[in-house]
């Protein structure tokens, strides 16, 4: 093994230079440069982590690699070899990554596939930008323990949820260690008889030096979901699509027990199928839609007037959800998957639903469609949307969307176009516009949006207008305030000190007037402040903010129902400071605080959050989260708790127990959940979980919901 490791070939050193000045070198005379033959091979190697295999012996060598941070354009710290070879089914990528202090590797999740991997561990990520499109792509990423994360990246937006089968196997050397990857053609979406080359790179994080590095290099304050950075992977013009039919079908026993109720004893069945049509269409479908693995919602502390948006954590609806990705996050959502199947955050029966997602040249498309069951007096409905993109430069776009929601008491319908427009390489202009028609309103009503963002290394611009007309409600989306025009600007100046109490400190300034449709101001924020990233990768920051808010005469904010305190119509000022310090993820035992005091309506606020994760082994995993608001008003005084505690155990990177517990003194609930997941075969999967809710009723009685639940998963594939 060490003949085959030690030197790298001639023609590696012709990829890369060792030391690499990008900003004097323009993007297509920089990385034309950095391409890769890829080996054909008859048989593939065995896939053991042992790049010893006498398959890899004629491969080129990747082995000059250039950091990203903390110096950029320097060589990086430690040597990564990289090779990559295909047969007539799969591609396989072989990496060895020398490291001086092997003791040293961080390796702390181990599990089949967790997506915050990259946060925590040395890890190596493979970059295919399968349609060399610069627009799209696949990331692989794997730590030394074999954990394994597949994302997909369209137009910049990372979506983690991308789940697909692919093989790894790593190994711990005397001198670092090794990863083997087989990436099958099946699971991949590429362009059929096209130039056979496709975008790749490879970056690695070395988790204790806060370092990253890559092949083709990177800038800094670039992520590394920009495509156009990447390189080149030649010799993959001749291959033959395999068929990818993949039957998920379950099995589930549950039994549920609410207060004032019977407990109900229940079996089902049902599956999913994925059907990869062409390289450039899949098509999802689902029956009797059964979510009982998938996590408890996070509690949150409400202290505003407005709706909280709680994320999606549903595998079907995360996948290639970026494509449906319509508005602006938070704020005015066209489309918020979370709309399907939950009615006040409790699950309504999804009879079935199917997805298809397409591309046909330079355009896009995505269709959803669902329906739900009838519960009690809500009638089954059918939820659906529709989204389209033309695509033209480099990463612009032009689309639309329509969203559309039919039962026999509600009609309630969005369409609009969109478009994101790069100016150049750092500055792009998008908007939107929407209008919502409702069987229920006389009249439709419109949301519009449009903003400037310029962003660098060290300087980032960014202004925007929103608009949200009163009773613009779509039915489908996500709007937490209606009759509201907001004005926003964010400016950030940051400076690399390269020193141990400062790597990187960004200066930032945000102001946002919001008045109502009429010009009646309601909402007008100011704040300053600094974040301070230090050579260890822990974080400082500072804020102070001077904030306005205007209840309106008929709008009273009940802020805390359980105690009956209202705070009557009236313009507010506010003056408060915030101060935070976050730990290194890459640490075994990471702390976070952050505190806040001043002015909060008619009186004071003092907010206390408390966090940490101590990761003991491989195989156990603690976190925990306090957060404390001590609010003193002319109105009334009160505090609110919020605990939230983790436990999770991996006995092997297949088989786990989690236990999840939460508090939230504001409305005195009380959760738990505790789930086991056996992985078995090819990605299938057993699991078994209680949960036990806690909470007041509307009679003043403490009402209890306990459930118990194992759904058994098997896939199939041809």
């Amino acid at each position: 093994m060490s003949t085959l490791l030690v030197s790298l070939s001639v023609s590696s050193s012709r990829l890369a230079a060792q030391d690499i000045s990008f900003a004097a070198r323009d993007r297509e005379a920089t990385h034309l440069d950095f391409r890769y033959q890829v080996m054909e091979v008859e048989t593939g190697p065995e896939m053991d982590g042992d790049l010893s295999d006498p398959v890899w012996a004629g491969a080129e060598v990747i082995g000059s690699f250039t950091q990203q941070d903390p110096a950029y354009g320097r060589p990086p710290t430690e040597q990564t070899e990289v090779r990559v070879i295909r047969d007539g089914e799969s591609l396989y990528i072989g990496v060895y990554l020398r490291d001086s202090d092997p003791e040293a590797i961080t390796r702390n999740i181990l599990r089949f596939r967790d997506d915050s991997v990259w946060q925590k561990d040395d890890v190596v990520r493979i970059m295919l930008d399968t349609f060399h499109d610069h627009r799209r792509g696949y990331v692989f990423s794997i730590n030394p323990l074999a954990t394994k994360q597949d994302s997909y990246v369209d137009n910049g937006v990372w979506n983690p949820d991308w789940d697909e089968v692919w093989d790894v196997r790593t190994r711990l050397l005397e001198d670092g260690w090794s990863a083997e990857m087989q990436i099958p053609f099946r699971i991949l979406r590429f362009p059929l008889g096209g130039e056979g080359t496709w975008g790749f790179n490879v970056i690695r994080s070395l988790k204790r030096r806060n370092e990253s590095s890559s092949w083709a290099p990177i800038p800094q304050g670039f992520s590394m979901t920009r495509n156009e950075f990447h390189g080149h992977l030649d010799g993959l013009g001749e291959i033959v699509p395999q068929r990818n039919l993949q039957f998920i079908p379950y099995s589930a026993l549950g039994w549920t027990r609410t207060t004032g109720t019977d407990s109900v004893t229940k079996g089902d069945v049902g599956g999913d199928v994925k059907y990869v049509v062409s390289s450039a269409m899949t098509l999802d479908l689902t029956y009797n839609t059964n979510f009982a693995q998938v996590e408890v919602d996070e509690e949150q502390v409400n202290l505003t007037r407005f709706s909280l948006r709680f994320p999606e954590k549903r595998e079907f609806f995360l996948e290639n959800a970026q494509l449906f990705k319509f508005g602006v996050e938070n704020d005015a959502e066209m489309f918020f998957s979370r709309r399907i199947g939950l009615e006040n955050r409790a699950p309504v029966p999804i009879l079935g639903g199917g997805r298809m997602t397409a591309k046909f040249g330079a355009f896009d498309l995505g269709v959803l469609s669902t329906q739900t069951d009838r519960v009690g007096e809500t009638p089954g409905t059918n939820l659906s949307a529709s989204r389209l993109r033309w695509n033209f430069g480099q990463r612009s776009y032009v689309g639309g969307i329509l969203t559309s929601v039919q039962s026999s008491a509600k009609r309630n319908q969005v369409v609009g176009p969109d478009a994101l427009i790069w100016l150049g390489r750092n500055l792009k202009w998008e908007g939107f516009l929407a209008a919502e028609d409702d069987r229920d309103q006389a009249e439709k009503h419109y949301s519009y949006s449009t903003g400037l963002n310029y962003t660098t290394d060290l300087l980032g611009i960014n202004v925007r207008t929103l608009s949200v007309e009163e009773e613009f409600e779509p039915a489908l989306g996500f709007v937490p305030r209606d009759d509201m025009r907001r004005h926003s600007a964010f400016v950030r100046k940051g400076f690399r000190l390269n020193k141990p109490w400062s790597r990187r400190i960004n200066f930032f300034n945000r102001f946002s007037y919001l008045t109502s449709q009429q010009n009646i101001l309601e909402t007008r924020e100011w704040g300053m402040g600094f974040n301070n990233q230090l050579e260890s990768g822990d974080h400082i920051r500072f804020e102070f903010e001077r904030n306005l808010e205007s209840l309106p005469e008929d709008e009273p904010f009940e802020i805390n129902p359980r105690k009956g305190i209202v705070i009557p119509p009236g313009s507010y000022g506010f003056k408060r400071a915030e101060i935070s310090f976050w730990g290194f993820d890459g640490r075994a035992i990471v702390p976070n605080l952050e505190f806040e005091k001043g002015e909060f309506f008619s009186g004071t606020l003092q907010r206390l959050e408390l966090g940490g994760v101590w990761r003991a082994s491989p195989h156990l995993l603690l976190e925990g989260e306090y957060e404390l608001n001590d609010i003193s008003l002319k109105e009334g005084d009160f505090k609110t708790h919020l605990w939230l505690g983790r436990v999770s155990v991996p006995i092997t990177a297949r088989m786990t127990v989690d236990s999840f517990l939460q508090w939230n003194s504001l409305d005195d609930t009380f959760n738990t959940q505790l789930r086991f997941h056996l992985l078995y075969g090819r990605d299938s999967n057993l699991f078994v979980v209680f949960t036990d809710a806690a909470r007041d009723l509307d009679d003043g009685r403490r009402g209890r919901d306990q459930a118990l639940q194992a759904k058994l998963t098997y896939r199939f594939y041809q």
